[in-house]
């Protein structure tokens, strides 16, 4: 069955005006118009045979950015692989990595950021991966809403190095040293929906609520004064939190 065109201008548009109202600031603006000259242009290069992929390709495969609403900012891409068991079921897996390095420098004198000055290195890396299933409503012939469930698990670092610095002013002859490592689990209920613009390409919006158990795990704690250093261990913690966590994602794949 052959149907009309999409009318790209219409789409863009409409994509357009959905993602910039959740962009907080310039640089979010810049990466979500981005994101929609993408789309278009594989609109533009695509089949006009745009309709729901069937049981012939069952695979399908996609690139995504996460927007965390509590913090109004990206998160860093993953990928997630899927095979439909059925047309409207399917098996999913997700990765993801993120790091994150910041440095902020202080001085003697802040009124006029003059003297000495010293520095507060944070840095943080860690990965993500989900395994979970999805179930497909009916839909329309382009669109195709699901809801699904994921198992979450994942690990990472975090460290922290401030010289001459107690991370937010200056401290002559000072360093303060500590570092952690941390692994997480959690469940998550997501509901989004796949819409094929060209045939077997879809853009897409998830958006879920779970719960994720954080483990930061003993590390050290070191502090340094006039040359002399004190080697501390860092307390093992635990926190938990019920939210819509990271897991509202835009989405832009091919079904093969």
């Amino acid at each position: 069955m052959i149907y009309e065109p999409i009318n790209v201008n219409s789409f863009l548009k409409h994509l357009y005006q959905r993602v910039s109202k959740l962009a907080p600031n310039k640089t979010n603006f810049i990466i979500m118009k981005k994101l929609a000259i993408l789309v278009g242009a594989i609109a533009l290069t695509g089949s006009t045979f745009a309709q729901k992929a069937t049981a012939e390709n069952p695979y399908s495969l996609e690139g995504q950015i996460g927007f965390n609403t509590s913090t109004l900012s990206f998160a860093a891409p993953a990928i997630r692989f899927r095979y439909f068991v059925k047309d409207n079921i399917a098996a999913r897996v997700t990765l993801g990595v993120n790091n994150t390095s910041t440095t902020t420098n202080v001085f003697e004198k802040e009124s006029d950021n003059s003297g000495a000055n010293g520095t507060s290195v944070v840095k943080a890396n860690g990965w993500n991966a989900s395994i979970g299933g999805e179930y497909h409503f009916t839909g329309t012939d382009r669109l195709s809403p699901y809801g699904g469930l994921d198992i979450v698990f994942g690990g990472g670092k975090a460290s922290t190095v401030n010289t001459n610095s107690d991370g937010t002013s200056y401290v002559a002859d000072f360093k303060h040293t500590t570092e952690a490592k941390t692994s997480a689990m959690g469940v998550n209920l997501v509901a989004g929906t796949d819409y094929y613009f060209a045939e077997n390409f879809y853009v897409g919006l998830e958006l879920g609520l779970g719960f994720r158990s954080t483990k930061t795990k003993a590390g050290i704690d070191d502090i340094t004064t006039g040359g002399n250093t004190t080697h501390n261990d860092s307390n093992e913690a635990k926190t938990s939190n019920v939210g819509n966590n990271f897991i509202s994602n835009f989405r832009l794949g091919w079904r093969f």
